[in-house]
């Protein structure tokens, strides 16, 4: 027998490799898991948390933050609990959702800012499955459970509304919360508010064996750089009046980016209404939408959008084939509430390495049939780059982009 190709590699089956056994795993002492109250009282607002790491490593993968929430029914001049009978509940996906901004800083330096859209990060992050495939399990931890065709009624709205006091776990180091009009949804006229009863940061965290430590300590004082390779997402909105049939925006005219996704959502709702979902992403009587780069337009063949004639095909494939997964978005959720469009601007789907860094200017282009309507529209974008976090031996952050 010969080999196909005399210069691959040879291996042999886990099952007969009697000689053999799994690594070593040399970087701990030990590890822990600590936990962190806000240095600012509840429910003030911001929320503030401090870690001091000390000699530890904090594993940032393992950051969670557990929420406890109240949602609480007006009567007379006091509020009260609310019962089954009350058709109120929170948004989607509310663990995430109720933040509106979120910042992150070391050392001082700010190296994080959502721009008051972190409940559209973590909604279109958990809804387009972007970043890794989550459970049933994991997602319903964070308040997401999955839509019908109505986001105000059905399975979905139900089985949120029977969690008015939960705990919710995500990521978070400084939270401004959302006010009640953009994060509960209900139908009824009786009005609503809901409370942060408490909320508490935990981290995983790891003391280094010495050797690792001094070597680590040894290569930073000879002036080499520690570096983190990270996505660094930017979310924007712009507001589309009333009445137009066309819009244009220069929306980064610095680094390019790798992906991007965008759709569309009554102002109404994004400014907050109770009787509106702000993650209602609706067609709108959108024609056609591109992104420029550079003057390379993306998709190459402009979309001929038609909704009411299924004419959509395309859109609703290139996004499912820019997420890379099982993003539970069918085509009848597609046209009622979650509309997105991607745009792939990657040379290759990998993340086994990083693709050269190009400047220029990146121009959004949206044509519609019908006019705006009368609230106007937000045209929402997550914007996915490439970057690098650096850190010497004063420990002083620097980042490949600014802030």
């Amino acid at each position: 027998m010969l080999k196909l190709d005399p210069q691959s590699k040879e291996k042999v089956p886990l099952a007969i490799d009697f000689f053999s056994s799994k690594p070593t795993l040399l970087a701990f002492q030990h590890s822990s898991t600590c936990e962190y109250l806000p240095i600012t009282p509840l429910p003030g607002s911001p929320i503030h948390f401090r870690i001091n790491s000390g000699e530890t490593y904090i594993d940032m993968t393992k950051l969670k933050l557990v929420t406890s929430f109240r949602i609480t029914r007006k009567e007379g001049d006091r509020y009260v609990k609310i019962d089954r009978t009350d058709p109120i509940s929170f948004i989607q996906g509310f663990g995430g959702t109720y933040i509106r901004n979120l910042k992150v800083a070391f050392n001082g330096r700010a190296v994080y800012n959502s721009n008051d859209l972190y409940a559209y990060n973590a909604y279109m992050r958990r809804r387009l499955c972007i970043g890794g495939k989550q459970n049933v399990q994991e997602l319903q931890s964070m308040g997401y459970f999955e839509d019908d065709l109505s986001q105000i009624s059905g399975s979905g709205f139900e089985a949120r509304r029977a969690l008015f006091e939960n705990e919710i776990q995500l990521m978070n180091i400084e939270i401004t919360p959302h006010n009640n009009f953009f994060a509960l949804i209900g139908t009824g006229p009786k009005e609503y508010k809901y409370d942060l009863v408490d909320c508490r940061l935990y981290a995983k965290q790891h003391l280094l064996l010495p050797q690792l430590n001094c070597s680590i300590q040894e290569q930073l004082n000879k002036n080499f750089i520690a570096k983190y390779n990270f996505k660094r997402v930017i979310m924007k909105n712009y507001f589309i009046g009333t009445g137009r049939y066309d819009f244009h925006q220069t929306i980064f005219t610095d680094y390019l980016p790798k992906r991007v996704f965008i759709g569309l959502v009554d102002a109404k709702a994004f400014n907050g209404h109770i009787g509106m979902s702000p993650f209602s992403f609706e067609p709108h009587g959108l024609t056609s939408c591109k992104i420029v780069c550079n003057g390379v337009i993306t998709p190459s063949y402009p979309y001929n959008l038609n909704f009411e004639k299924k004419m959509f095909g395309r859109a609703f494939d290139d996004l499912i084939s820019a997420t890379g997964c099982t993003t539970n978005i069918n085509i009848d959720k597609f046209v009622k509430h979650s509309c997105f469009y991607a745009f792939d601007l990657q040379q290759e789907q990998s993340g086994e390495f990083i693709e050269l860094q190009q400047l220029g200017s990146t121009g959004i282009t949206l044509n519609f049939t019908t006019p705006v309507p009368v609230n106007g529209l937000q045209l929402i974008i997550y914007a996915e780059f490439n970057s690098i976090l650096t850190l010497d031996k004063t420990r002083t952050i620097a980042t490949a982009m600014a802030l």
